[in-house]
């Protein structure tokens, strides 16, 4: 034996001695995977937010490196368990990066939440690219204080003018002794005049002013419908819908009700996609939001852009002599006719051939080759014709698409990305541009009947469309389809870039121009046409399922159903339409959202992040709350004589006191709410800028709106006066012909003496305090001076006791409102009574 065997023998016999029992030959294996299980035991708190914000896996490959060299291990394959040292390492290495990325996940998730502390935030500050911090919450604040007042204004002369208006009004239907017409009208009843009966509200302006309330709330209080649809029997639910989307947002066009018709169909999709369990239950059959989208789509906008978009494709199909069918079965019996009809012989041909003898025909096989290759060029044209046509696409159903897939993405995260582009295949392609397809005829893409043969022919081309659509290949079960599988392979990508450029489109802030002002600005109320049957169906739905849309008592739905009372009765027969001007019976306030604790708080906010940035970030180890670090930050000020950031931070100190106290933020959590909204703001505040830059913007485009408006309102407030007079001085003037002297006023009509009995019996007076015994002796002298005004001086004896104003306008008001009497000084008028009498000696 050699000296270098004999002394390897000893040195193995040595290390058998030491261990007799232990096998050592894995000892470093053994201890390298117990550091790392150290490693990978260590806590996720343990470890800094901060150090997670990139996972480098070539940062974990030199940790590991080192941490080889400090355990000796050798580069050299031929070293004893080499591979599987390289094994370990490999899986340390992956659960190294795993554990990165579970930290990175849970970071984002907190930062998302809110759930940071206040040196996190500060980081995270230090994080973001600093830009000057231009105090917009306070701009913003004054600008909608200024807003508020400019509404308030405009209001005002709101009110006014529709005072006048209703004057004016009144004034004319006195003139025109309505009752006296509408008596004469009253011979004979016919069946026409039985269903007016029924439905008295359209003659009834109160009632007609509830359900201009009604269905304004309606239209921009989406909440409502988006809930109503889902109470309702699906076999009432389609024609409501009809009601829904083309009554109450129109059928053409309109940027404000596009964007009322869209934040309603955000809330629904959002309702139905939180009662559902995966995103294909979307699609179901009872499900609410296809059938809105189909109704949605029968809209002027959706028939134009599929006339504009395949008019030439389809007219190119049925102009055509041709046959698209693939069935071999279908080809050989169709070769079979034609060959006797042409022939007057009967064919040789076997007719008992089974499908597969068939397709291996070689007279089949060419026909069906050849039909494949002319449909599949066919569906190309339409694919074209899809992708060139994007951009015209109507924005409303790409807006839909876009909130479909965001809020599939939020509810189902463990959705594949073809499932959610399935659900956009279903509306895009199916359920809109399918039709244009299948039935050119019936969205006016043609102007003839179709022949048998073109319905076959456009139905052969949608099944390969939707199999391509629907991201599906055709299988056994349409095995006849299946040559077109390369078509559909060779098209997926483009109609997956198609679907992704689909939903590349604004918000409707942005796109339509319009925004939650828009209502204070408008100069003309919205108006609809709807019928006698639509309005009582949907008085008749939202009565009966009110205490699950309304539970508040003071809810804005539940008063206006309150003061509309019972839903009254109609008839099927009943097809008139009335036109309702839409009014907001509770203006939009915005006092709430501009109210000093609600400005203090957004204002303390931006201070504090201000504060943030110049404090120096605490240490882990240091007081994490809100007054911990603002503490420091005092402390820090005072050190470096920093009088500017000690009074902002006293500043912010007072605000949280003010705050508390108007129960806004609470001690009892150290404020940690109050933090973690700051955290929000902070985590998103590049959007969060973005979106105050457009506010201000809107809000000085609102507020010159308003002003614009309010110069309109003045303008036809004093146009409404002018008319008012004018129609005073025509309807009561004075009868007599006699020359008045000079000086005297010309408009002065009498005055007129009635005895307190005459009154009595007439009607006139109902109660007086004059006492019994004087009666007799009371006389009224009634007067006008001023056009409208009446002044009525009472005499007893002889002395003048009483001067008494009247105003006709107020007369005419009340008995609008079915008020009876009017209580003047010592005597109480009956008001129909009254201005009878005032007709007849005033009235020209």
């Amino acid at each position: 034996m050699s000296e270098k065997e004999e002394n390897n023998k000893e040195e193995e016999n040595s290390k058998q001695e030491d261990s007799p029992n232990v096998d050592h030959s894995d000892d470093s294996s053994d201890e390298e995977a117990q550091d790392a299980d150290i490693l990978l035991n260590q806590k996720v708190e343990d470890v800094d937010p901060e150090a997670h914000k990139k996972v480098e896996s070539s940062q974990v490959r030199r940790d590991l490196n080192r941490f080889k060299s400090t355990r000796g291990f050798e580069e050299d394959e031929t070293s004893p368990w080499f591979k599987e040292r390289e094994c370990l390492l490999l899986v340390l290495e992956a659960r190294m990066l795993l554990k990165e990325m579970i930290n990175l996940k849970l970071r984002q998730e907190r930062v998302k939440n809110g759930d940071l502390s206040a040196s996190e935030i500060q980081n995270l500050l230090r994080s973001q690219k600093e830009e000057q911090e231009t105090d917009w919450i306070t701009e913003i604040q004054e600008l909608k204080r200024n807003l508020v007042s400019e509404v308030r204004r405009n209001h005002v002369l709101e009110r006014d003018l529709n005072k006048l208006d209703k004057r004016i009004a009144l004034l004319i239907k006195n003139r025109g002794n309505i009752q006296e017409v509408m008596g004469t009208s009253q011979t004979k009843k016919t069946k026409n005049q039985e269903i007016v009966n029924k439905t008295e509200f359209v003659t009834d302006p109160r009632k007609l002013e509830h359900y201009q309330n009604l269905f304004y709330l309606l239209q921009t209080e989406p909440k409502y419908l988006a809930n109503l649809v889902y109470l309702m029997d699906s076999g009432k639910m389609e024609s409501f819908l009809d009601t829904v989307i083309l009554t109450l947002y129109g059928d053409a066009f309109s940027p404000r009700e596009e964007y009322l018709i869209l934040k309603l169909f955000q809330l629904s999709i959002q309702r139905e996609m939180s009662a559902i369990k995966d995103v294909s239950a979307f699609l179901q059959a009872d499900s609410v939001v296809p059938k809105m989208v189909i109704i949605y789509n029968r809209r002027k906008q959706g028939s134009e852009f599929l006339k504009n978009a395949f008019t030439p494709v389809v007219k190119n199909v049925i102009s055509k002599d041709m046959n698209l069918e693939l069935k071999p079965s279908i080809v050989y019996n169709t070769m079979i006719n034609e060959m006797e009809i042409s022939t007057g012989e009967k064919s040789q041909m076997d007719r008992n051939l089974t499908e597969d003898q068939i397709a291996e025909l070689p007279k089949v096989k060419e026909i069906i080759k050849a039909r494949v290759e002319q449909l599949e060029a066919i569906c190309q044209q339409f694919v074209d014709a899809i992708i060139q046509n994007l951009s015209k696409l109507p924005y409303g159903i790409r807006w839909i698409c876009k909130q479909i897939r965001l809020i599939s993405q939020e509810y189902f995260a463990n959705s594949s990305e073809d499932d959610i582009l399935k659900v956009t295949g279903y509306f895009v392609y199916y359920r809109f541009i399918n039709l244009a397809v299948v039935t050119p005829d019936a969205v006016n893409i043609v102007d003839r009947e179709l022949t048998p043969q073109n319905r076959k022919n456009l139905i052969s081309i949608s099944k390969v469309l939707q199999n391509l659509f629907n991201f599906t290949l055709f299988g056994a079960g349409e095995k006849w389809f299946m040559p077109l599988n390369d078509f559909i392979k060779k098209n997926s990508e483009i109609v997956r870039e198609y679907f992704t450029d689909l939903i590349e489109v604004a918000d409707p802030d942005d796109y339509l121009q319009v925004d939650k002002y828009m209502e204070l600005t408008q100069k003309t109320k919205p108006v609809i046409i709807i019928s006698i049957n639509e309005i009582v169906q949907t008085h008749q739905y939202l009565s009966a399922n009110v205490d699950k849309l309304a539970k508040d008592k003071e809810d804005s739905l539940r008063l206006i159903l309150n003061d509309l009372g019972e839903v009254p009765s109609t008839s099927k027969e009943d097809e008139r339409e009335i036109q309702l001007t839409l009014t907001n019976r509770f203006k939009q306030s915005m006092e709430e959202e501009i109210s000093a604790s609600a400005s203090l708080y957004a204002e303390t906010k931006e201070l504090i992040i201000s504060t943030f940035r110049l404090i120096p970030v605490q240490a882990s180890d240091q007081d994490q709350t809100l007054l911990g670090i603002l503490n420091s930050g005092k402390k820090y000020a005072k050190d470096k004589g920093n009088k500017t950031l000690s009074s902002q931070i006293d500043k912010i100190l007072e605000n949280i006191k003010t705050l508390e106290v108007e129960q806004f933020i609470s001690k009892a959590d150290n404020y940690a709410s109050f933090l973690r909204d700051i955290a929000l703001e902070v985590a998103n505040r590049a959007q969060i800028r973005e979106q105050q830059r457009k506010e201000i913007k809107r809000l000085n485009q609102t507020l010159k709106n308003l002003r614009k408006h309010q110069k309109y309102l003045n303008e036809q407030i004093k146009q409404y006066n002018d008319y008012l007079q004018d129609c005073r001085l025509k309807h009561y003037q004075p009868k007599t012909k006699k020359k008045k002297s000079k000086g005297d006023n010309p408009n002065k009509i009498g005055p007129f003496k009635f005895s307190y009995d005459a009154l009595q019996k007439k009607g006139v007076i109902i109660d007086s305090e004059v006492p019994v015994l004087s009666r007799k002796k009371t006389v009224f002298y009634i007067s006008s001076e001023e056009v409208g005004v009446f002044t009525i001086v009472a005499k007893i004896a002889g002395l003048q006791v009483e001067t008494m104003t009247l105003e006709l306008d107020d007369l005419l008001e009340r008995n609008y409102n079915n008020i009876n009497s009017l209580e003047l000084d010592q005597v109480i008028l009956d008001v129909n009574f009254t201005i009878h009498l005032i007709n007849k000696f005033f009235l020209k």
